[in-house]
């Protein structure tokens, strides 16, 4: 064997490798994070002045996943009428929850029918006439 006739075999060997490559990077399913993605943008600064509402109050809504169960507890402050909950799980979009509760002091979740893993929780309501919003990532 030559050198021509190794560097053709290099590069055809090379081709087919880029050319698997593509083809099994094309099949892969890429979900975007959210649908409204672009609407989420504009809204950006509302959501800024939310957290920053909720940073201002120097109350701190815990949460605590317990096997079973998620627990949110509510300061006094927070326990102001309904609080929504949003449990989007960042590589399936199709495990995300949506829920609105009541924002008394203790609000139980179950998460029997969740599969395990890493969520962001964002917790949203109302504050003294003012919005308010925290974020944590649980792993569940």
């Amino acid at each position: 064997m030559n050198w021509g006739k190794g560097i053709v075999i290099g590069m055809a060997l090379f081709m087919a490798f880029i050319i698997t490559l593509v083809t099994i990077m094309m099949r892969q399913d890429i979900d975007l994070v959210r649908e409204d993605y672009y609407q989420q943008e504009l809204e950006y600064n509302k959501q800024y002045d939310a957290e920053s509402n909720y940073l201002n109050a120097q109350k701190v809504i815990e949460i605590e996943p317990k096997a079973d169960t998620l627990f949110l507890r509510f300061p006094a402050d927070f326990q102001t009428g309904k609080a929504s909950i949003q449990l989007q799980r960042p590589n399936n979009k199709d495990q995300d929850i949506e829920l609105t509760v009541d924002a008394r002091e203790q609000v139980k979740i179950p998460l029997k029918h969740i599969e395990k893993g890493q969520f962001n929780c964002t917790v949203s309501g109302m504050y003294q006439g003012k919005t308010y919003q925290m974020s944590q990532q649980l792993v569940l």
